[in-house]
């Protein structure tokens, strides 16, 4: 069971109203919409953790590359990628070890279905990866991109074969969390991995320890890459508003749906760098509000700021009943809405009523 609020806890105002707010958007069609955007966005990860190989019913020989994609042990993806193995898969489509059987090599091949969202998705995806290009993927700590080739109608991504997870290598010592020796170079390399994906204008936006990979497991010093670019995009690009990451791992302003940049991604690290050191994730929650009331729990009130220019877009539905309810609780009585200007407010007007979620 997840901690309650205590009855003790003093919370502004502001943000108590969030919490009302955002519990009314969690449980909105318009929510429900968003969240399964979310979650086929961010289902585009590379590897998978212990648990979610269970969830997805992991195998030697998965029946959803059977079934769907016709893919199995042995199969040859495009001219020379043989299938040896299943290491994730996703709404996407599934990630593979294959062996190049020119050269012998062995990589990570990520076969996205030929769904035409996917395509489009997969599109993106190679236009950030060839930005990167000009990074150093080494001393950069990002993943090795080897280029892409097509398997019939799908595309497919050939990246480096990299060990395990960051999540499970976290698993491996029972949720223990890591001793600092370790915790401080491996955030060393993602700040590092930060610092060069800012230098070309790119934001992750799904930092999480699924997508961080261990690079060998075995070498005395653990060596970690940023994985899985599936919803990165250039900092112009960005558009608020749009869900993106992973639930328990956003930035207040993604749940806010402010405008957004690379401090996002700082965001998530802050986060992941709690989960290396206690073996746990610091914000669990299932939507928007279990996470918003955490962080509101630990760290106080959000920035009025914030508030004000969140919920989902200026001047809408949500926004502008806190700024209603505020009104109406005005301690000063001589500050406190009348009637008339309660009947007035912009609250109430009906172009609202078609775009707003009902609090139902």
């Amino acid at each position: 069971m997840h901690k309650r609020l205590s009855k003790t806890h003093l919370f502004n105002l502001s943000s108590l109203i969030l919490l009302c707010t955002v519990r009314m958007y969690c449980s909105s069609p318009l929510n429900k919409q968003a969240q399964f955007t979310r979650e086929t966005k961010t289902s585009s990860v590379l590897f998978l953790t212990n648990s979610q190989r269970k969830l997805y019913t992991m195998s030697a020989n998965p029946s959803f590359g059977s079934d769907e994609l016709g893919i199995s042990k042995g199969t040859i993806l495009g001219d020379h990628h043989m299938v040896e193995a299943f290491l994730g898969e996703g709404s996407f489509g599934v990630v593979t070890r294959c062996r190049d059987t020119k050269n012998n090599k062995t990589v990570a091949v990520k076969v996205n279905k030929s769904d035409p969202e996917i395509l489009l998705q997969a599109k993106l995806e190679i236009f950030i990866l060839e930005q990167l290009r000009r990074l150093d993927p080494d001393r950069c700590n990002i993943v090795e991109w080897n280029g892409y080739f097509l398997d019939g109608e799908r595309i497919c991504l050939n990246f480096e074969l990299l060990d395990q997870s960051l999540s499970d290598y976290i698993g491996d010592r029972n949720n223990r969390g890591l001793p600092m020796r370790e915790i401080r170079p491996i955030l060393n390399q993602l700040a590092n991995a930060l610092f060069h994906l800012g230098s070309v204008g790119i934001v992750h936006a799904d930092l999480k320890p699924v997508n961080i990979m261990v690079v060998n497991r075995s070498e005395s010093q653990v060596r970690v890459k940023l994985i899985d670019f599936g919803i990165a995009c250039n900092t112009s690009a960005v558009i608020p508003g749009d869900c993106v990451g992973t639930i328990g791992y956003c930035a207040p302003e993604i749940m806010l749906g402010t405008p957004y940049d690379e401090a996002i991604d700082m965001w998530s690290l802050g986060l992941v760098a709690v989960e290396l050191a206690t073996g746990v994730p610091l914000y669990p929650g299932e939507d928007d509000y279990d996470v918003l009331k955490f962080i509101i729990e630990t760290q106080g009130q959000l920035p009025d700021h914030l508030l004000e220019s969140g919920l989902r877009g200026p001047e809408n539905g949500q926004t502008l009943f806190v700024r209603l309810i505020k009104e109406m609780l005005a301690l000063d009585a001589n500050q406190r809405i009348t009637p008339s200007e309660a009947l007035k407010h912009p609250f109430f007007n009906p172009g609202l009523s078609r775009r707003t979620p009902s609090p139902m």
